[in-house]
């Protein structure tokens, strides 16, 4: 998957031992990385939408990759992977779809 036209539809779980605050997974500003367990490459994405973050607790959250020059293809439907900001992991989750956008038809 070199080109960027999926979306990560994954749960999340945040740790309130790591953050003080909620991040807000719906005003499109927060991207963070995530590693696969047993990994440690860097995937970095930007959350798009999700239900509101309550602490130890899993949600579901919508995800697009950010960098072309990385390979997400490691991303798949019951991928487990932790959610980092900087050398911090800050929470947990695993991916439950890739949804694959469909290319636009030219006319």
């Amino acid at each position: 998957m070199s080109d960027l036209d999926f979306t990560i539809c994954c749960t999340v779980t945040f740790f309130s031992k790591k953050r003080r605050t909620t991040p807000n997974l719906n005003n499109g500003k927060y991207c963070p990385h995530l590693v696969i367990k047993d990994s440690d490459q860097l995937l970095g994405v930007n959350f798009i939408d999700g239900e509101d973050v309550i602490f130890n607790k899993k949600i579901r959250a919508n995800a697009l990759p950010l960098h072309e020059t990385i390979d997400y293809s490691a991303l798949q439907a019951g991928t487990e992977f932790f959610v980092m900001e900087g050398g911090n992991i800050v929470g947990e989750g695993i991916v439950k779809e890739i949804f694959q956008h469909k290319p636009h038809e030219r006319k």
